[in-house]
Formats: C-alpha cells, sequence, structure tokens
C-alpha cells in the first residue's frame, strides 16, 4: 500500500485553506500546528500546495455542476416571472435580456445620438468654398 505524502493535520489544513473564508492562524489553531509550521507547509511543500489546489478545484467544480444542475428549473421560473409581471417595463426589460444572450447587444437610440452629437461641425466658409469649387468644376464642362 501506498503511503501517505500528507498527514491528518495537513489534510485538514488543506480543506480549511481552500475553502478560503478561515483566517491561516486560525486554522494553525484547528489542526494543532504552529503558525510557523502552516506557513512552512504552504511554502516549501510542493504536495501541501498540491493538495490545497486539488481541493479548491473540487469545491468549483461541485459549485458548477450545482448550478447547471438547478439551470433549467431557474431560466423556467424566471420566464414565468416575465410572462406573469403586471409590469410591462419589468417584461419588456426581462425579454430584452433574453434576446440579447442569444443576439448580441441591440443597438438603441442612446448610442446613435452619442454618435452623431460627436460628429464634429463643419465651418460655414469652408462648405461655401467646398460649393464654389464644386460649382467651378461642374461649369468647367
Amino acid at each position: 500500500m501506498e503511503e501517505e505524502k500528507l498527514n491528518k493535520q495537513q489534510l485538514a489544513a488543506a480543506q480549511l485553506l481552500a475553502i478560503g473564508t478561515i483566517e491561516k492562524q486560525d486554522i494553525a489553531k484547528q489542526v494543532g500546528v504552529s503558525r510557523t509550521t502552516l506557513y512552512n507547509w504552504l511554502t516549501k511543500n510542493e504536495d501541501f500546495k498540491a493538495e490545497v489546489a486539488s481541493v479548491k478545484r473540487d469545491f468549483k467544480n461541485f459549485g458548477i455542476q450545482l448550478i447547471e444542475s438547478k439551470l433549467v428549473e431557474a431560466v423556467n421560473g424566471y420566464w414565468k416571472l416575465l410572462k406573469d409581471s403586471n409590469n410591462d417595463m419589468v417584461s419588456a426589460k426581462g425579454y430584452e435580456f433574453f434576446i440579447e444572450r442569444s443576439l448580441g447587444k441591440l443597438q438603441n437610440n442612446l448610442t446613435l445620438t452619442t454618435e452623431v452629437n460627436n460628429i464634429k461641425s463643419i465651418d460655414k466658409d469652408i462648405l461655401e468654398s467646398e460649393f464654389e469649387e464644386f460649382d467651378g468644376i461642374d461649369g468647367e464642362e
């Protein structure tokens, strides 16, 4: 049988570290080691660091699987709220969200107005000289 690379204290500390909500000094107390020992595990023990990373991945994967298992139910519930809403604005914003998630962001009047307002104005004298120049070319033919 293969010998364990980490002892029970290290495995417990790795799990507590992976959770990410407990201070390191409290983790050291809970597993019965000094802060220095825990620091040494974190900085010098490759097996310990790998275990912390592995437990973090496991937590993340579990969370993703849990969310994915509830996704259809959540979308159906959201859609029902939109359909049953007495507020037309709430329904419109909800439907807009679904459309934009499927088709991409829709252009709106605010964006177009901003683009029009950002166009630099043309000096009247320059415009008139352009017309005169154009008329001159037209007249030469």
